[in-house]
């Protein structure tokens, strides 16, 4: 074979390879469903040392709902109210695991609650993150702002607005995403809950992951019977420079912002990929 033979029929190859690549990518089955169940974002854990610094440091409601929402990977909106109990001043987070943008308690997940009690502040997780529990002093501010508000026609002294959750919360988090920001949080993420699933109090957040409520047991057994799992944005942390099982290259997913990406979900593996190492 000539050395111009030899040329053409490396480059017929490498065309080959190059056309048969996306069907190989398209080829693969996707996660199973307790692949995707079992990470952070399905289960919903949130990273509340983050939380709770977000408190501190946050001059209004907007700025907490904001940055709670750069910190959550699932797939829901985490929408807050603030009430008055007899004794107190809590705050909740909740995600939306609905979608329609309102806190419902029969049918979103409760993740954490922060109480004031005089000058103290207490905050506790709930389901997955019913590890957690720390008391501080700080983060005064953020209850006042709230007690300032008008009263919502619910009874709260704060309630996310549904029409700012539909519209500039969830652009705003869809467009957070892309960016290299959330990156960067999704690695801090990932240090979290690898230093509590491995501390000295592993055994009480990894039992924790068991303790779902009926509303989180209900949303990923719809997951599973509807196979929207499979397309989910929940559990996916990066397909930059990841393979799937079969080792076909996967094609990136780059966000709209330079250095973002579009990974969701969080958990410690990547769904039907290898792990994102960076």
């Amino acid at each position: 074979m000539n050395k111009k033979t030899a040329r053409l029929s490396a480059r017929a190859a490498a065309g080959a390879l190059i056309a048969a690549g996306p069907v190989i990518a398209a080829c693969s089955s996707g996660p199973s469903y307790d692949e995707w169940a079992a990470t952070d974002g399905a289960a919903g854990r949130i990273n509340l040392d983050d939380v709770q610094k977000a408190f501190e440091d946050s001059e209004s409601a907007t700025d907490f709902e904001k940055r709670v929402n750069e910190i959550y990977e699932g797939d829901g909106l985490v929408l807050v109210r603030a009430r008055q109990d007899p004794d107190a001043l809590v705050l909740e987070g909740w995600e939306d695991l609905n979608g329609n943008y309102e806190i419902d308690d029969a049918n979103d997940d409760k993740l954490f609650d922060i109480v004031k009690r005089n000058e103290e502040h207490e905050m506790r997780g709930y389901g997955a993150n019913s590890y957690y529990h720390n008391s501080f002093g700080a983060g005064n501010f953020l209850f006042t702002y709230m007690l300032i508000s008008t009263i919502s026609p619910l009874g709260y002294y704060y309630y996310t607005p549904p029409l700012y959750a539909r519209g500039t919360l969830n652009t705003y988090r869809d467009n957070y995403r892309g960016t290299s920001g959330y990156r960067s949080q999704v690695s801090q993420n990932s240090r979290y809950f690898t230093s509590q699933r491995t501390g000295f109090a592993s055994s009480r957040y990894n039992s924790a992951g068991q303790n779902l409520s009926s509303a989180r047991t209900s949303y990923r057994a719809t997951q599973q019977s509807s196979g929207a799992y499979r397309s989910s944005s929940t559990g996916v942390r990066s397909s930059w420079g990841s393979t799937n099982r079969s080792g076909a290259i996967r094609s990136s997913s780059v966000g709209r912002s330079g250095g973002g990406f579009r990974g969701f979900g969080g958990g410690q593996a990547i769904i039907g990929l290898d792990r994102w190492a960076g």
